[in-house]
């Protein structure tokens, strides 16, 4: 059994995945630890599943069987593990053996449900923030943070910190470690999401089973932003649109009936007027780009908020579990049809 399993969720990343592939390929040179590589690609049919089994002939690599999402990539390859430890990475990254070694060290002397993360430094060579504190009814919209931070403060003053560690509430699942059993205990990653706050979802439900999260300032990797979710106008309001519509799916799982229903209502209110502004811009003034994601975004959600008052649900469409749950709906409507038949 590995040490380590590396699994990579893949969709038209190109050049980054080898970028990606090839300073792991380095880490093993090290024999620090052993590991193993599982590439899952979300049928990106761009050629670049094929050259990274023609490139990379040691890892492992599955093809899905559409674009199931990040949850449904990332469980795919687990599935498909060994290893003692879980490294969940994007294919936008570079690592490095250091890194790698002092995570996993830190996941070993952790409670079993942890989850364990990194510095990312970007191209520029800044550092991002991959990490953060969960939502609650004054962080959900730009303009309720900026009315909070007057009050109290920036939301990263609120986040413990000691001189080689941050204790946020979650982290990113661009680079995020986890012991194999304390996954698969927790119910592996939630594929009602299709995209964004799975993250936070998991690292929710690990603080929730008595676990840590906890981010190393001493180990860094390199995160090249803006891989697959950026391709082109389209691609871009979709993406930008499930991160609303993974919001609204979050507060459902994890706010009390009350609580969930003022926080639903401030963001539908949020999305509906305030974004139709923009939205209307981005009719009248076609040839500005940024205008036109807003319009596409705007109708994204106008969509998802009719079929939500429809079906009752906060899926995303994308998500593998609704069409699922529309199986499972006709097959009732079907039985109930029978009996009284």
């Amino acid at each position: 059994m590995e040490d380590l399993s590396i699994i990579i969720v893949n969709y038209r990343s190109g050049q980054k995945l080898t970028s990606c592939l090839e300073s792991i390929r380095g880490v093993m040179k090290d024999h620090l630890f052993t590991l193993e590589v599982i590439v899952v690609d979300n049928q990106s049919n761009d050629g670049s599943f094929e050259e990274g089994i023609h490139i990379f002939p040691e890892f492992k690599f599955i093809s899905n069987t559409a674009n199931n999402g990040f949850a449904n990539g990332c469980n795919r390859g687990a599935m498909e593990s060994q290893g003692h430890t879980l490294l969940f990475l994007n294919p936008d990254t570079t690592v490095t053996a250091d890194a790698l070694y002092d995570m996993l060290e830190e996941v070993q002397v952790r409670p079993q449900y942890s989850i364990v993360s990194c510095g990312q430094v970007k191209e520029d060579g800044s550092r991002d923030r991959p990490y953060g504190k969960f939502l609650t009814p004054a962080t959900l919209t730009g303009w309720l943070r900026s009315i909070r931070r007057v009050f109290y403060g920036p939301i990263e003053d609120s986040i413990v910190q000691t001189r080689h560690y941050v204790y946020p509430d979650w982290v990113s699942g661009s680079a995020l470690m986890i012991k194999r059993d304390g996954f698969f205990q927790l119910g592996k990653w939630d594929e009602d999401f299709w995209m964004y706050f799975e993250d936070v979802d998991l690292c929710r439900r690990a603080i929730d089973h008595g676990g840590e999260v906890v981010m190393l300032k001493t180990a860094e990797i390199g995160h090249m932003h803006g891989g697959s979710s950026r391709l082109n106008l389209e691609v871009t309001a979709l993406t930008k649109t499930e991160v609303h519509i993974s919001r609204h799916l979050y507060i459902s799982k994890h706010e009390n009936e009350w609580k969930a229903f003022y926080m639903h209502m401030i963001l539908i209110l949020n999305s509906l007027i305030l974004g139709a502004i923009p939205a209307i811009l981005g009719v009248l003034l076609f040839f500005i780009k940024p205008l036109q994601v807003c319009t596409r975004i705007y109708l994204r959600l106008v969509e998802y908020y009719f079929n939500v008052a429809f079906s009752g649900r906060w899926l995303s469409v994308k998500s593998v579990n609704y069409s699922l749950e529309n199986r499972e709906q006709i097959s009732e409507q079907v039985t109930t049809c029978v009996n009284r038949a």
